[in-house]
């Protein structure tokens, strides 16, 4: 153990070492530029400095990263560009020497040593600042071209259902972020995250993950912490972004959950947004006419469609439900023939005006996918409203300027998607209306303008 715990200090001295290759280095390439080089009787010592501190550098990084502070993946490039460095020194000033005989290749090995000390350097740089250190102050049209925003997995088209929080969010970021330190070989405090029992369980200095307690969670205050704590986590490599930090907090308030669907957790708006934008994950809830799939249909039918004057749109490209408006001043039996011909296919229905019959309320009842019906300015009552109780999925329901009564209440339990129910300048009034929207929590009764 004393042994390791001096190891480490020695390694600590890296970063002060690893300049003085840089400095001999970039003298020794310089001094073979044929203006200075005919200045100078011999530049193998300066490549020898060069080979010795970059070896030492290379030793003492290798103990340092016996500490167990960086990110393997990483870690490697850096170690072997490192040592490929010291190799090249070691060659730069063999070829300069007298005392050994190898091809002369200066000029060759001159640009690896510089392409070489420019990826070491680089790699270093990230290892300790993050990957993006050299871009994060540069102007943000810069930033926009050379910073991608991380994204740990793209959720496209996956059902909530099939997605967990721990599992597919947060372990992946402690793997990527903390296990360097906190893993089945390497317990730095005691503490192994590589599991959610290790996570549960803490370590000496206490648990790491505490439900619904973000003070006594340690990983927490850890991550929260100024870098310029020693208790900051990570101690080397990238820190944790804002939305990282987010998500981990919104986990913990929502009690850790291990084997729960995101489905069944509360999503607030601010995670529904980070979820969108960096696991391309859309949880927000979805209307029915989202979830609906449809053979297209064709120009033919369209036509049918225009020549009852049924104006029509698809909500979208890739969607063939219809939004559909009767143009004329009074439907026709023809009309609502066609109507209830393409009545799966209907899910916005704008009838306002139009002189609606009972038969029209039979098509009316057989459009599955209807999410918003307007009937506003019609002569109807709440005698046949009740066929409309078959809409499972309806949403909006505009009966403004009509005939019905408190019976249309009735009717609307019967809806249990309805979320608005428009009902000014009908039969029932504003003190009506307040006394029944306690009955209603989830659908707005919109109406009393007497």
């Amino acid at each position: 153990m004393l042994l390791l715990e001096f190891s480490s200090f020695i390694g600590r001295l890296h970063p002060l070492v690893v300049h003085l290759p840089i400095g001999f280095l970039i003298l020794a390439v310089l001094f073979d530029f044929p203006a200075i080089r005919s200045r100078i009787n011999n530049t193998s010592l300066l490549w020898f400095f060069s080979f010795i501190s970059s070896a030492l550098a290379v030793v003492l990084g290798l103990l340092l990263s016996n500490s167990g502070h960086y990110i393997e993946a990483q870690l490697s490039l850096h170690q072997w560009s490192g040592i490929l460095l010291t190799i090249l020194c070691g060659l730069g000033w063999m070829m300069r020497s007298s005392s050994f005989n190898i091809p002369d290749f200066k000029k060759l090995n001159n640009l690896l040593v510089i392409l070489a000390l420019l990826f070491v350097g680089h790699n270093g740089g990230s290892l300790t600042h993050g990957e993006n250190y050299l871009y994060e102050g540069a102007p943000e049209w810069i930033k926009a071209q050379l910073i991608d925003e991380e994204i740990e997995r793209n959720f496209t088209d996956v059902s909530l259902d099939s997605i967990y929080a721990y599992k597919d969010l947060i372990q992946p970021l402690f793997e990527r972020k903390c296990t360097s330190c906190h893993n089945d070989q390497i317990q730095r405090g005691g503490l192994n995250m590589t599991t959610a029992v290790g996570l549960f369980k803490g370590g000496s200095s206490g648990k790491a993950i505490v439900q619904k307690d973000l003070d006594k969670s340690l990983v927490y205050n850890r991550i929260i912490k100024e870098q310029s704590d020693k208790r900051f986590m990570p101690p080397a490599g990238i820190p944790l972004t804002y939305a990282e930090i987010e998500l981990i907090e919104w986990w913990i308030l929502e009690g850790a959950e291990i084997d729960k669907p995101l489905s069944e957790q509360r999503l607030s708006s601010d995670i529904q947004h980070l979820l969108l934008k960096h696991y391309s994950l859309d949880s927000r809830e979805k209307p029915w006419y989202e979830k609906v799939s449809l053979k297209p249909l064709s120009e033919q039918d369209y036509s049918r469609l225009e020549k009852q004057q049924l104006s029509w749109r698809k909500l979208s490209a890739a969607n063939s439900l219809l939004d559909i408006r009767y143009q004329g001043k009074e439907i026709t039996e023809e009309t609502i023939a066609v109507l209830a011909d393409y009545a799966s296919y209907i899910t916005w229905l704008n009838l306002s005006e139009a002189n609606v019959q009972n038969s029209a309320l039979d098509a009316i009842a057989q459009m599955e996918n209807l999410t918003r019906l307007y009937l506003q300015n019609n002569d109807l009552s709440d005698t046949n409203l009740d066929l409309l109780s078959s809409l499972n999925h309806l949403e909006i329901l505009n009966l403004h300027s009509t005939q019905v009564d408190q019976q249309i209440f009735d009717i609307a339990k019967q809806l249990p998607a309805l979320k608005k129910l428009y009902l000014w300048n009908t039969g029932i009034s504003g003190i009506q209306i307040k006394s029944q929207q306690v009955l209603f929590p989830n659908t707005a009764l919109v109406g009393g303008l007497e």
